[in-house]
């Protein structure tokens, strides 16, 4: 005697998966009794214009979610469309397909979505289809609509995470590591996380100096990926305001307080990095924590940085031209020789006055103790 497989689809935009997004499908398979849930990542939800990360970049996030867990599983329909997803014709695919096989489907969404269930496509089509299962993504959801179509609610383990949030690097320490490393690795969602921060000629300049960096890595045999990553981000605390950067070091290392305000941005960007992006690769944080005034014995990662900020290919001042073709030719001498010449501007420019304590025990370790 054959038995029933009970199977939940579970559909979304999934940009990006999320823990709650996981402990839904962890309550469908624990609470519920469903024995498989296919996560369906939508080609573009008909109520978005677009998706923020590539279908690809959404895929593999969902492929480092899955890969403990043998009862989710990724199914691509949806994404192999080249047109936007409905619910509709994606359950009526699932049950014509499965039509002769003993499968039972259910469709699992969050309560987020009642107030506009009723205008998805052909939704009196839809509502007579397949059973709903309604998650409470809050405790403020449409009952009117939960009462009215008699759908069933349940709890799950919410911890109040969305995609957006995500996004804008809210509640990272509630993420799933392995994806909030992805996005980290794979500078995702640099429109809400870098460019909403600063102006288009600083996002650009940011742009530059990871190219720039990549290159330069490229063509001195180092980590080019992370290069490109420090570079991309070592000045996403540069348009901070004064008190919000003082605030910041104030909390986190009030002992650099003393250097130059036009420093701050360097150490902020840094430990900004390691504290809200929770990024996990103390390099890229040195490198972008160096990149203004440099400390004593430097990786080779904090010189590319260093250099590649100083000559990103939208800077023309006075020989700049050949200051790259000296870091390309020689990274140590063309660090040197941009130290210095940062040096001796910054005397010129303050008498000799507020140098600042970081950048002389640099100049004093490379420059007058010929250190490499």
């Amino acid at each position: 005697m054959s038995t029933t497989k009970k199977i939940a689809l579970f559909g979304g935009s999934f940009d990006p998966v999320h823990t709650d997004h996981l402990n839904i499908a962890k309550a469908c398979y624990s609470d519920l009794g469903f024995e498989e849930v296919w996560l369906i990542p939508t080609y573009l939800n008909p109520f978005k214009s677009q998706q923020n990360s590539s279908n690809s970049d959404r895929l593999a996030m969902l492929n480092l979610l899955i890969k403990d867990y043998d009862f989710l599983k990724i199914n691509t329909h949806e994404i192999d469309q080249p047109h936007a997803s409905y619910t509709y014709h994606t359950v009526k695919y699932f049950l014509d397909l499965y039509d002769d096989q003993n499968v039972e489907f259910a469709f699992i969404m969050g309560s987020d979505q009642l107030d506009r269930f009723e205008s998805w496509d052909q939704f009196d089509e839809l509502i007579q289809m397949i059973k709903f299962k309604v998650f409470l993504r809050s405790d403020d959801y449409n009952h009117e609509v939960v009462d009215k179509y008699h759908l069933e609610v349940f709890n799950f383990n919410r911890l109040g995470l969305s995609s957006t949030d995500i996004r804008n690097l809210k509640h990272l320490d509630l993420q799933v590591p392995a994806i909030n490393d992805y996005v980290n690795y794979h500078l995702l969602y640099l429109s809400e996380r870098l460019e909403a921060q600063m102006d288009n000629n600083r996002y650009l300049h940011c742009l530059n100096v990871g190219q720039m960096a990549h290159d330069l890595a490229t063509h001195h045999h180092l980590d080019a990926k992370k290069a490109l990553i420090a570079g991309t981000l070592h000045d996403v605390a540069k348009q901070w305001e004064k008190p919000k950067l003082q605030q910041y070091l104030a909390k986190w290392a009030p002992d650099l307080l003393t250097e130059s305000s036009q420093v701050w941005h360097s150490f902020v960007g840094g430990l900004h990095l390691k504290h809200d992006w929770i990024m996990g690769d103390e390099e890229i944080i040195q490198a972008v924590f160096n990149h203004t005034v440099g400390k004593q014995n430097m990786s080779l990662l904090d010189k590319i940085v260093f250099c590649a900020d100083k000559i990103s290919s939208e800077r023309n001042y006075d020989g700049v031209k050949e200051f790259r073709e000296l870091c390309f030719k020689d990274l140590n001498q063309g660090f040197k020789t941009l130290l210095k010449n940062q040096y001796n501007q910054v005397v010129s420019k303050n008498q000799n006055h507020e140098v600042g304590e970081r950048l002389a025990k640099t100049y004093q370790y490379y420059i007058k103790e010929g250190k490499n």
